[in-house]
């Protein structure tokens, strides 16, 4: 297998807030062992077999089939084909409200444990069409170019995710295990703003703390509270990033009690203040 990567192309629109890239040529360029974004993206496997691991999960992803990333997914690079190519939409959570998508909760938690999902030839070619329209609109100045780029990856999801709900039905159901892992992750991706400790979460599965926090620990190798204050910075720089909104204003949000306590969390995750993190990537306000 091989062990490095590049990047054919990349196609970028509001400032990286929506992304596609082809990824082949594995011949000159190092692969990262570990990827780990603020961003949402879907890997969609073109040609070959990547090998890795996502959230502690061992997955095969081969062609033709769609891998879900979500934004605190991480990806452990093992491997590929010499063959592997791949095409990238990486859409940041601004994109997500934007694009007000109802996925059920059994679809969304299943997706979390086990995000690749098989395609066949025809649907991945349907894809392609579509990542195909939507570089065409970012780079050409239309009318209403970014209401339709939105509706298109609206209905790209809409178009995926039936087909990833019919895959479900094919495979075997989740573990016990896994299934509370599954509503623990979804829950802290929606809730982690209002809820920093275990104890809401575990009150809203209807099991104990304790529990919880062994399950989680068993599945994934993390602690429950490794998660979710995972979740809260992958947010805090996601918002120092893509807004213009203060350093207080960001610590309001993410439901600290004072900008303070915010800064002390922040410069423990990542060795640098909220601002300087801000400065250092070239985006202050």
């Amino acid at each position: 297998m091989h062990t490095s990567t590049s990047v054919i192309k990349c196609t970028s629109w509001r400032n990286d807030l929506i992304r596609i890239a082809e990824i082949g040529d594995f011949s000159n360029a190092n692969t990262p062992e570990y990827f780990h974004t603020n961003d949402y993206a879907i890997l969609f496997i073109t040609k070959g077999t990547l090998y890795g691991q996502i959230n502690q999960f061992d997955a095969v992803m081969t062609f033709p089939s769609a891998v879900y990333i979500f934004n605190d997914h991480i990806l452990h690079y093992q491997g590929n084909t010499p063959d592997l190519k791949m095409r990238i939409l990486a859409y940041s959570p601004t994109i997500v409200e934007d694009l007000a998508l109802q996925i059920p909760l059994d679809v969304l938690r299943y997706a979390y444990v086990r995000p690749v999902c098989a395609l066949n030839k025809h649907e991945m070619q349907i894809i392609m069409y579509y990542l195909d329209l939507m570089e065409k609109l970012m780079h050409d100045n239309v009318p209403n170019r970014q209401t339709t780029i939105i509706q298109l990856i609206r209905s790209l999801m809409s178009f995926l995710f039936s087909y990833y709900t019919d895959s479900i039905s094919l495979q075997k159901p989740l573990s016990r295990a896994e299934d509370i892992t599954g509503c623990f992750l979804s829950l802290v991706d929606k809730h982690c703003q209002e809820y920093h400790t275990i104890n809401w979460y575990a009150s809203e599965l209807c099991l104990s703390p304790k529990y919880i926090a062994n399950v989680i620990k068993q599945v994934i190798g993390r602690t429950a509270g490794d998660c979710i204050n995972e979740a809260l910075i992958r947010q805090a720089k996601s918002l120092l990033l893509t807004s213009s909104l203060s350093v207080q204003q960001i610590s309001d949000r993410l439901g600290f009690k004072n900008q303070s306590h915010f800064g002390t969390f922040f410069h423990r995750a990542t060795g640098m203040s909220p601002l300087a993190f801000r400065m250092q990537n070239h985006l202050a306000f």
